[in-house]
């Protein structure tokens, strides 16, 4: 008895794996899809895009055979498939067992459209099972783009029409001059960077900033820091500016070297964002740098560092630094330095450069360690005797509570937290509390009358510190 019911158990077992293992014809087979769209951001032409994949699902209780995986657009299609290493444009015979699943991975690479505006390129992926069909829609924008591929730039306009898109390095060449305009958008592939031996003058608008950052535009790469080389003004480089610039997701946003003219700035920056580095925002080593109305945050070291000496100005600039994305941040986010070290057979020699002046007026340094500012004059017990002239005027500054504010480097000086808004999004915008509000000397409120957001500074009796100008909202009664 116990023998019959053991039988009886194994084949009834049995039949069960083998209907499974049978192919079903049912007309009424549907296959699950893990998404019915597959979205690609802008996509370059000539540059193919990242892979994308979604995931087909046999949630029947037997085996499937798909006849054929094909793209709408055959051969043609600017879209190419790919299901377990077999590349489309048509994939046949497919099986998939019952309660299986398999990847298919997409990706599109869009030909030059004859547009400066981006273009919607659209295909469809059908997957015909047992007569019935079903669809993936793809979707992806094209834009023309001009690629600049490790290339030396004589003098030269560069238009807002088409972005710029840098593989390798790009360097203007001493002694010509580069113009951007309003609007320009310039996009760097991995470890790309350009270097500027001539000039350059990048001079956006409010309404048309110019932006710089890396090639990737998936939602994923956003905000990660890293993605290229920056900005590098090298030595003999001078009467540059960046105005309305939006320069991210670097690793030095800007690098500016030694002066090679006195009393001419290297570079004037203003009305300008630099962000989300994975070292430095601004890095100055023995340079002449004016800024004014200009937002340094989010570094993995310092959001402006200011070496080597020179000669500096901040003007209603707000550095903020809260990093913590990757790793932990070692070090304040403003280093003030006036020498550096040459090592040579072995015995390392400390040269003197003198600092001879970072001043800083109207300016909000905070964020998320107790002290953001590095004052470095000596190096294993020996102080440089070159100058260390720096003053904060009428700014925010997070310094260690038994640090006195002192002149001669401190005048109405506050450590408060400014209360920016949201520091989680990314937003240094003055909450209404702000110790901040009104606490600008005026005289340079009306030489900057207009915030990084276009609002006024001069609408009420002072200015506010930092680059953002508190707006409250009228009450409603």
């Amino acid at each position: 008895m116990r023998f019959l019911f053991i039988a009886a158990t194994f084949l009834f077992f049995f039949f069960l794996a083998c209907q499974k293992d049978e192919i079903s014809h049912s007309a009424s087979d549907r296959l699950l899809f893990s998404r019915d769209t597959v979205m690609f951001d802008t996509v370059f032409t000539t540059v193919g895009s990242a892979t994308a994949r979604f995931k087909v699902y046999n949630k029947g209780s037997q085996r499937v055979n798909i006849s054929d995986v094909t793209l709408s657009g055959g051969s043609f299609s600017s879209f190419r498939i790919n299901i377990d290493g077999e590349p489309g444009p048509k994939i046949q015979n497919l099986e998939m067992a019952a309660g299986d699943s398999i990847y298919v991975f997409v990706n599109v690479t869009v030909d030059p459209q004859g547009s400066d505006s981006p273009l919607a390129i659209e295909d469809s992926i059908l997957f015909n099972l047992n007569g019935n069909l079903q669809s993936i829609k793809l979707l992806a924008w094209g834009q023309d783009v001009v690629l600049l591929n490790t290339s030396v730039i004589a003098t030269q306009v560069f238009t807002a029409n088409k972005p710029y898109l840098i593989y390798g390095d790009v360097v203007v060449s001493a002694g010509a001059n580069l113009t951007i305009e309003a609007g320009a958008r310039f996009y760097f592939h991995n470890n790309s960077r350009l270097y500027v031996d001539g000039s350059l003058k990048a001079n956006g608008t409010e309404e048309n900033p110019i932006s710089f950052q890396g090639d990737r535009l998936e939602d994923f790469y956003a905000t990660k820091a890293g993605q290229w080389g920056g900005l590098y003004f090298r030595p003999g480089s001078y009467g540059n500016l960046l105005n309305w610039v939006n320069i991210k997701n670097a690793v030095n946003g800007v690098q500016v070297d030694t002066f090679a003219v006195a009393n001419t700035p290297t570079l004037i920056i203003q009305n300008s964002r630099v962000e989300n580095m994975s070292a430095i925002g601004l890095l100055a080593r023995g340079a002449i740098v004016r800024a004014s109305n200009c937002l340094f945050a989010n570094c993995g070291q310092a959001t402006v560092a200011l070496v080597y000496g020179g000669n500096y100005e901040f003007v209603h600039c707000t550095l903020a630094n809260y990093w913590g994305t990757y790793y932990s941040r070692k070090y304040p986010q403003l280093w003030l330095n006036n020498y550096y070290i040459t090592t040579m057979g072995g015995a390392s020699t400390m040269v003197a450069r003198d600092l001879d002046r970072a001043d800083f007026v109207n300016c909000i340094v905070y964020g998320s360690m107790s002290n953001e500012v590095w004052v470095d004059n000596s190096y294993y017990g020996t102080t440089s005797p070159s100058k260390m002239n720096y003053t904060f005027e009428n700014s925010i500054v997070r310094i260690p509570s038994g640090t006195e504010f002192t002149l001669p480097h401190y005048s109405g000086v506050k450590r408060e937290d400014p209360k920016f808004a949201d520091i989680v999004k990314f937003s240094y915008l003055l909450d209404t509390l702000s110790p901040a509000k009104d606490f600008g000397r005026l005289d340079y409120g009306e030489l900057y009358p207009v915030d990084l957001k276009g609002e006024s500074r001069i609408a009420d009796s002072h200015p506010d510190a930092g680059a953002f100008e508190r707006i409250e909202k009228p009450s409603r009664r």
